[in-house]
């Protein structure tokens, strides 16, 4: 299956220095067999952002966040 990215919601997340959202998580490589090889900061907003063709314009939240007014 090979090596897995593991984010844990409950550590909280810092804002991002690439799109400004407080979406940056610190995650875990995890191997198949459950062994941590090491850790890395990742950006939900902007992974999400990658691989999405449709973006609708002009929204300024996160996709997990519903804008404030």
């Amino acid at each position: 299956m090979g090596t897995q990215i593991r984010i844990s919601r409950e550590d909280g997340s810092l804002p991002c220095e690439v799109c400004g959202f407080p979406t940056m998580h610190v995650a875990q490589v995890v191997a198949d067999d459950g062994t941590v090889l090491g850790r890395t900061l990742v950006c939900t907003t902007c992974q999400r952002s990658r691989h999405r063709t449709d973006s609708p314009a002009g929204t300024d939240a996160p996709p997990d966040e519903v804008p404030a007014g």
